[in-house]
């Protein structure tokens, strides 16, 4: 019996003469002529039209003399390096050891001795020398020598109609081998054998030494083609973010933090000094005395550009401590025990610890002082607990003007004070006031502090007829307003507020002996408009600029008008009364701001009792000069 070998050869046509190769585990190894076949056994196998190995011939089916394999199947080779096929052909092994197929192939062999194939090929084989075909092929044979053929007889040793060639399509997988001995050449017993065994050795490591190699240069050129592209791309991206930020970049800062209470400027907004802007937002409305965010457009080269403003406050307020009295068991709250806050927002007043009021005596308390931004002081101030017999004071109580069918303010010159109790709630009797019918009425006031100390006061009201062309006390202040904005800022104290005001009224109104006197609003209004009047004109005006400013202040009459009448104020930026006279004088010397009781007097006594007044009417000043900033 011959050993099988996994090696054939293959010829387009079986004549005699015709040339052939030799295909073995994909090598084809060029030959010359022949006329037979010869296998390993050294037995030769004559061919008339086609020969199988160890076959001694044909019985059912014969091919024709002369006639090629084209009809029965068999392809004969394209090239030295696969068969080519019509429809279903010999896919290319994916290793050395074996060749798998499905559904319509060649299928992996068990062993080097025989090939199975499924459905339209051969079947596995059980033996190196039996070959046992079903389905279309031989039926088992019995022994090396005889083999019989049904139906169809022998076929070529690939399918009908299936050609043998390198496969290229992807839907056949390849099958793993079985058993380590596929990969694994069986070793030939002969000398020559033997060097055609390790030729074919070395042949395939060569092949995969270059296909490693292939494989390795693939890897390179594509890691080489990704950093060229990602190299690529890094730059185009740093050309696009330089043209972009040289000739498209926004010239207003995304976001502009500033000071809670300082000033919007242009140039706050801007990246760069040279670049002409404008305000789109009226920042005349936006608010700078609280913590928060809003939104400013600027235009800038004729292109609307948006900003986030941000409005912070990191400075700690400021106060100074004022020490206070309180009745036993009295009320005192944090913010009676400071005095002149300063912050550019709101303020809250808390106790570090709450005092005891419960027993006479001093004690300390201790107040923290937190804005908006959250910055916190605190002041240290002396409360003094005692037992309140005093009486509170009711200031301001004058004389009263008003007119039929006009509101009228009864309190809005009255001040009370307390030696303990602050801000005490005056009461007001007007029941016997007749505001339709014109005549001279009473009325009455009264306040009471914490401990029950009552005191009362009392004046009189003229109601009179509207005079024509009345202008209301709305209508004032309003007027009032629009000079403010232009002479005082919001970080000022009450104190240079005064000095403002009083400074203008000095500068702006010009004095002519004549004014309405009917009402004091029609007095403010002649000041704001016609800039000129007598000493009724400057004390309106100023009256109205004062209660806008937020300056609490008491209208004062001369009380000796035999000779001529005067008209002025007294004021309290916050420690005490003080009296205010905006009138200019002949003679010079004539700086009546903030004058106490003692200083105003003494002028008028100089100067023709130009001041006198009824001092019982109002509230006494204090001796010394104002020191308050």
């Amino acid at each position: 019996m011959s050993t099988h070998r996994k090696s054939y050869r293959i010829g387009t046509e079986y004549d005699s003469d015709t040339s052939y190769q030799e295909y073995s585990d994909d090598d084809y190894i060029e030959s010359g002529d022949y006329t037979a076949y010869e296998y390993p056994d050294g037995q030769d196998y004559a061919y008339s039209d086609y020969t199988y190995p160890d076959s001694q011939g044909y019985q059912d089916y014969e091919y024709p003399d002369g006639q090629d394999y084209q009809d029965y199947g068999y392809q004969g080779p394209q090239d030295e390096s696969g068969y080519s096929d019509q429809d279903y052909g010999y896919q290319e092994p994916q290793d050395e050891s074996g060749y798998s197929y499905q559904d319509y192939g060649y299928q992996e062999p068990q062993d080097e001795s025989g090939y199975s194939y499924q459905d339209y090929g051969y079947q596995e084989s059980q033996a190196e020398p039996d070959y046992g075909y079903q389905d279309y092929g031989f039926p088992d044979s019995q022994d090396e020598s005889d083999y019989s053929y049904q139906n169809y007889g022998y076929q070529a040793p690939q399918v009908k109609n299936y050609s043998y060639r390198r496969p290229q399509v992807k839907n056949y997988s390849h099958q793993e081998p079985q058993t380590e001995q596929d990969n694994t050449l069986e070793k030939p017993d002969g000398q020559e054998d033997e060097q055609e065994y390790l030729r074919r050795q070395q042949s395939r490591q060569h092949r995969r030494i270059r296909e490693e190699k292939r494989r390795k240069r693939r890897r390179r050129l594509k890691i080489i083609r990704a950093a060229l592209i990602g190299g690529m791309l890094l730059i185009l991206a740093l050309i696009i973010f330089i043209i972009r930020l040289i000739f498209f970049s926004n010239p207003v800062e995304r976001k502009v933090k500033v000071e809670a209470g300082t000033e919007l400027k242009v140039k706050d907004f801007l990246k760069k000094d040279k670049v002409k802007a404008e305000f789109v937002t009226d920042v005349t409305k936006v608010s700078l005395d609280h913590v928060g965010e809003q939104e400013i457009v600027l235009k800038v080269k004729g292109k609307e550009r948006k900003s986030r403003l941000i409005v912070q406050d990191t400075v700690a307020p400021k106060a100074k401590a004022s020490d206070a009295v309180v009745d036993i068991d009295g009320e005192l709250k944090a913010k009676d025990l400071v005095k002149d806050i300063k912050d550019a927002t709101d303020v809250t007043c808390s106790f570090k610890e709450k005092p005891d009021l419960s027993k006479e005596g001093t004690v300390s308390a201790t107040v923290i002082l937190k804005d908006e931004g959250g910055n916190t002081a605190e002041v240290t101030a002396d409360v003094k607990v005692i037992v309140d017999t005093e009486a509170p004071v009711i200031d301001g109580v004058a004389p009263l003007t008003g007119f039929i069918g006009e509101p009228i303010s009864y309190k809005s010159t009255i001040t009370v004070t307390d030696n303990c109790t602050k801000n005490i709630e005056v009461a007001v009797d007007n029941s016997q006031v007749d505001t339709k019918t014109e005549g001279t009425y009473d009325v009455f006031y009264s306040a009471v502090d914490h401990a029950g100390n009552e005191t009362e006061a009392s004046t009189t009201i003229t109601i009179k007829e509207k005079p024509e062309n009345y202008v209301t006390p709305e209508e004032a202040l309003k007027e009032a307003d629009e000079v403010l904005k232009e002479i005082t800022t919001k970080d000022m104290t009450l104190k240079e507020k005064a000095r403002a005001i009083y400074n203008w009224a000095r500068t702006e109104i010009g004095y002519v002996n004549t004014s309405d006197k009917d009402s004091w609003t029609n007095g403010a209004h002649q000041g704001f408009t016609e800039k000129s009047g007598d000493c009724f004109v400057y004390f309106a005006a100023s009256k109205a600029l004062l209660t806008e400013a937020g300056i609490p202040n008491l209208d004062v009459v001369k009380s000796d008008t035999s000779e001529s009448s005067h008209y002025w104020s007294l004021i309290d930026c916050g420690d005490g009364w003080y009296h205010f006279d905006t009138t200019p004088r002949y003679g010079g010397g004539d700086d009546f701001f903030m004058k106490t009781d003692d200083e105003i007097l003494k002028y008028s006594r100089n100067h023709g009792n130009s001041h006198i007044f009824d001092q019982s009417l109002y509230p006494a000043t204090p001796t010394e000069a104002s020191t308050i900033e």
